[in-house]
C-alpha cells in the first residue's frame, strides 16, 4: 500500500464505509490515492458552482472545462464492483442531471464522445 489511507486523502461525501473500501481498493490498484473524491468536488464545482461552459469545450485544455474530473468519474463508475458501482452513482447521478438540465443536445456532435461532450450551453 502507498501509506496514503488518511480519511481526508480517501474521503467520499456521502459514501458508505463498504461502498468507500472498494474506492480505496481501485484507487490503489488502477487510479491513485484520493482521485475519486477529488473528482467528485471537481465535477460538482464545474456543474453546480461553476457555469455549464466550463464543462462544455470552450478550451482545449480538458482540465480546466471539467472533462476530466467527469471522465475520472466513469472510469471509477465502470471499474467498481458492481455491488459497489451504484452507490457512488447516486452521488454523481444529480450532478448529471443538473448538467443536463442547462445544457442541450448538441446535434453535431460526434458521437463517439462521451455523453457530457455532446452537450451545448442553453441560452440564458
Amino acid at each position: 500500500m502507498c501509506g496514503a489511507h488518511r480519511a481526508l486523502i480517501h474521503e467520499v461525501p456521502g459514501l458508505g464505509r463498504r461502498p468507500m473500501a472498494a474506492v480505496i481498493a481501485l484507487e490503489h490498484t488502477r487510479m491513485w490515492p484520493g482521485v475519486v473524491g477529488a473528482s467528485l468536488v471537481a465535477w460538482q464545482e464545474a456543474v453546480l458552482i461553476g457555469t455549464a461552459d466550463r464543462v462544455v469545450g470552450r478550451c482545449l485544455c480538458e482540465e480546466c472545462t471539467g472533462d476530466a474530473p467527469r471522465r475520472r468519474l466513469h472510469r471509477a463508475l465502470t471499474a467498481l464492483p458492481s455491488w459497489a458501482g451504484p452507490y457512488l452513482y447516486g452521488l454523481v447521478l444529480p450532478i448529471d442531471h443538473y448538467y443536463l438540465s442547462r445544457t442541450a443536445p448538441n446535434p453535431y456532435a460526434p458521437p463517439d464522445r462521451p455523453w457530457w461532450q455532446r452537450r451545448l450551453i442553453r441560452p440564458g
